[in-house]
């Protein structure tokens, strides 16, 4: 009799016990759906403060901001436009026109362009309140205003 209580006891135990693969789905789901909620939008206003990690080297302030379609930066008499699509932490850009003046454009400025329109990616930090948008053409480094 004793015999049979030990394998009892082990079927027992085993069939409370399942392995991760074989937990609820609907708890994954849940969790894949928090961690996809969690990825901020780029709209907004934002100063751009770094471009490949480095101080932006000009005398006037560079700043952005986008709308649902639209990312603008603004730096002196420049605007810079472009629409875009974000989708979680992808991001695609299309030339959108602007406003030139009547001074050729910075290093800083040729670099936020390039960097804008070749970038590919946008990762948050921060709680969504600095931004980094980056592709081949180089880095954005930007915190919200």
């Amino acid at each position: 009799m004793r015999f049979m209580f030990v394998p009892a006891a082990l079927l027992s135990l085993a069939a409370c016990s399942q392995p991760a693969e074989q937990q609820p789905a609907a708890a994954n789901e849940a969790l894949s759906e928090t961690v996809q909620a969690a990825v901020p939008s780029l709209e907004g206003e934002w100063v751009v403060e770094l471009a490949n990690g480095k101080a932006l080297d000009q005398m006037w302030p560079m700043t952005a901001s986008a709308t649902k379609d639209r990312f603008t930066i603004a730096s002196d008499c420049r605007r810079m436009s472009w629409t875009f699509k974000q989708d979680r932490n992808f991001v695609q850009f299309t030339p959108a026109g602007g406003a030139e003046c009547g001074r050729v454009r910075s290093p800083a400025e040729l670099l936020a362009d390039s960097s804008v329109k070749l970038a590919q990616t946008v990762i948050f930090e921060d709680e969504g309140s600095s931004a980094q948008i980056s592709g081949s053409g180089g880095t954005l480094s930007m915190k919200r205003r």
